[in-house]
This record gives structure tokens, sequence and C-alpha cells, in this order.
């Protein structure tokens, strides 16, 4: 496994210092001298300081680092659902730019990528039954901040229930508020 190590480390630090990285390759512990002399290497020498099975590199693992990056791509992660989730169930250029601060063309361009299309004009809005309906499910859930991921999330759960637009929904909320 070193042999392989050593050629990878070796390899992207010739080329960082091909491309004035310097910082980067002391950054993993190289010396001036060090780098100097590997800068000074034929392909040919290098290939075989590489394929030396004696181990010049010490890993470790930054365990807290490494917990802090995987917390963060998990939340990357939720996050990135929630947006094809809010766009698949209707959710305007409005709505995704408030909830996540996405840029128009940004939105447009994943809703090409997810194959959907938005119909030109007003959403249709539901009956008074209907509307009743949604009023009394959104006193149940008993959102504090409409400006919230937790409103979010509830939103979206009612246009899911209800089959309907999740702008329709955002809509009818913000007026209830209002009035």
């Amino acid at each position: 496994m070193m042999p392989t190590i050593n050629k990878a480390v070796l390899s992207q630090v010739v080329q960082e210092l091909k491309d004035g990285n310097v910082r980067f390759c002391e950054a993993l512990g190289f010396d001036r001298d060090e780098l100097n002399e590997l800068n000074s290497l034929t392909f040919e020498e290098l290939m075989h300081l590489g394929s030396t099975s004696a181990q010049f590199l010490k890993i470790t693992i930054n365990h807290e680092v490494l917990r802090k990056m995987l917390i963060q791509v998990r939340q990357e992660q939720k996050f990135q659902q929630l947006v094809s989730q809010a766009l698949q169930l209707g959710g305007s250029i409005a709505l995704i730019s408030h909830y996540f601060g996405i840029s128009t063309a940004e939105i447009s361009a994943r809703r090409r990528l997810m194959g959907i299309h938005v119909r030109q004009g007003r959403n249709q809005t539901p009956g008074e039954e209907e509307e009743a309906a949604l009023w009394k499910r959104w006193q149940e859930i008993k959102v504090d901040n409409l400006d919230t991921m937790q409103a979010l999330e509830a939103m979206m759960l009612l246009a899911q229930e209800r089959s309907l637009s999740l702008t329709v929904i955002w809509n009818l909320i913000r007026q209830w508020q209002a009035s």
C-alpha cells in the first residue's frame, strides 16, 4: 500500500511545485531542501522513489476534523434533499430563494436537470372546503415562525398530504398570517 501512496503524494507534490504552490507542499511536511531536491529529479528518479517500499510517509487522521467534516457533509446532503423535494412539490422561485437563498438561475438549472416543467400563469387555488381543511391542519402543526425550516417542512408535508403545490400552500399561509 505504501508504494502507491508514495507515488500519489510525490506526483501531487511535483505538480504543486510546478504550479508554484510551495505552501501546499510545506503543509504536507516537506522542507525547502527536500522540495528543491524533489523538483530536480527526473521522471525516472521520481518513479523509482515512488515505487520503493520504504515508508517515508506517515499517515495520521485528525479525528476531530473528520467528525466535523462528516457532520457538514450530512447537513449539506439534507439541504440538497430539501431543495430537491421543495422543487418537486412545486416550490416557486420566490419560495426557494426565500428559504434557501438560491439564485433564480440556479433554481431554473436545477428544475431543468430534474425534468421539472413549470406551467405559466397562476397556480390553482383550493376551494373553500379544502382551504378550511388546510387551515385546520396548519393550526394542528403549530409552527411559530413562517421563515424557519420547520415551517417549510410542515408546508411540504401539507403539500404532500393534500396533493397541492407547495407554492399554493405557502401563499395561503402567508395570507392567513397577514390577516
